[in-house]
């Protein structure tokens, strides 16, 4: 099932076609949302983000797009291809429409934060034929989505699970599947929003979750060069689809994964 426009539809045939035809041609936002023990997890950030990148993406809001009407829209498709005490991924997709805005909800089940599995290798190296700018503009999604393609299949074919993007300093920005820390003794590094990191919702819950209540080690967020990665004890990938990926190995570097282990664990306790 998917809500076309406040409408429950089980087939894009239900969808009229000059929607279709703007779904295809025209740009669009996206969101991915995470529902989990009965909530959709980090509402409140993803809420704010879908309002900052429809004003950044030129949409004329509508008035009655508040939080509690676009979570009465995600909830319509509770029952119908999620229950309650699954866990499921959530796209909501944001275009021109009728001189306003059309959008499409859709769901599908998957695993819980805590239940993904963790344990198998996780290797990537760096990804240089294509870089991104160092600008609060690469922290849309949509910005580098042809570079974020590119990418993945550069890891593909060089039996890699993921890859590190730089931005045009020559820095750290993020990787193809989420936000990156660096674990190094008492202090977490991340890149900063100005190092053009996609600010996904889960990244400021988690980022704000370590200053409030981890008083054993700093959050730093700052522009990180290259080398920093091979200075560190552990590597985290974090992402709302795959939960924390501990990366394994990076060239000739092999990672550990005890702290961010507990971290994250901390974390998730603390959601529940």
């Amino acid at each position: 099932m998917i809500n076309f426009n406040g409408s429950l539809i089980s087939s894009f045939n239900e969808i009229q076609t000059d929607f279709l035809k703007k779904l295809h041609t025209h740009f669009s936002f996206s969101e991915v949302l995470r529902f989990e023990n009965g909530n959709i997890l980090f509402w409140e950030y993803h809420y704010f983000r879908i309002i900052a990148g429809l004003r950044r993406h030129r949409f004329e809001i509508p008035m009655h797009y508040t939080m509690e009407y676009l979570l009465a829209q995600i909830s319509s498709l509770q029952g119908s291809v999620f229950k309650e005490t699954d866990a499921a991924l959530i796209r909501i997709q944001f275009l021109p429409y009728q001189e306003a805005i059309g959008f499409l909800i859709s769901a599908q089940p998957t695993t819980s934060l805590d239940q993904i599995n963790t344990a198998e290798p996780y290797s990537l190296d760096l990804f240089k034929e294509n870089g991104i700018q160092a600008n609060n503009l690469s922290n849309l999604s949509t910005t580098n989505a042809t570079i974020m393609t590119i990418g993945k299949r550069y890891a593909k074919e060089n039996g890699l699970h993921d890859c590190v993007l730089l931005n045009d300093q020559k820095n750290v920005a993020e990787t193809l599947e989420g936000n990156l820390y660096l674990f190094q003794e008492d202090k977490i590094l991340t890149p900063s929003l100005e190092s053009g990191c996609q600010d996904f919702a889960l990244r400021t819950a988690f980022n704000e979750w370590i200053d409030k209540k981890q008083t054993s080690i700093k959050l730093v967020e700052q522009s990180i060069n290259p080398f920093e990665l091979q200075k560190s004890k552990e590597l985290m990938v974090l992402s709302l689809e795959k939960g924390r990926q501990n990366v394994t190995r990076y060239r000739k570097t092999n990672y550990t994964s005890e702290q961010s282990k507990v971290v994250y664990q901390s974390f998730l306790s603390d959601l529940s």
